[in-house]
């Protein structure tokens, strides 16, 4: 809305018109195609960035120990609880619950 009030001033309208919508929308995907472009994938936190680069690797998935081995250990849990978190929220990978032996396994996955 700031931008399409931007257009709509610079057009000297005292009301915001679809085209002034329409290329606030259109400059907003220019920006987000050039991020993506710029960045990729990455979100811009290390921890979440290598769990996202192996479970892409593996279509079946990892469960925690197996994430958490990614870092020899040098993780604390609650990072990775954070990490996993992070790439949920933006969509990245979901989770599921696998029956084993003992308790059900939480193996997560990429989307």
């Amino acid at each position: 809305m700031r931008l399409a009030c931007t257009y709509a001033v610079l057009d000297r309208s005292a009301v915001i018109h679809a085209d002034h919508l329409a290329a606030a929308l259109a400059v907003w995907q220019y920006c987000e195609a050039s991020a993506r472009f710029i960045f990729g994938d990455s979100l811009g936190d290390s921890t979440a960035d290598t769990i996202l680069q192996a479970l892409r690797t593996k279509p079946d998935g990892m469960n925690r120990t197996e994430i958490s081995g990614l870092f020899s250990g040098h993780k604390k849990r609650a990072d990775i609880d954070r990490a996993l978190a992070v790439l949920a929220e933006h969509g990245l990978v979901g989770t599921q619950s696998v029956k084993t032996d003992g308790a059900p396994a939480e193996v997560w996955s990429a989307l």
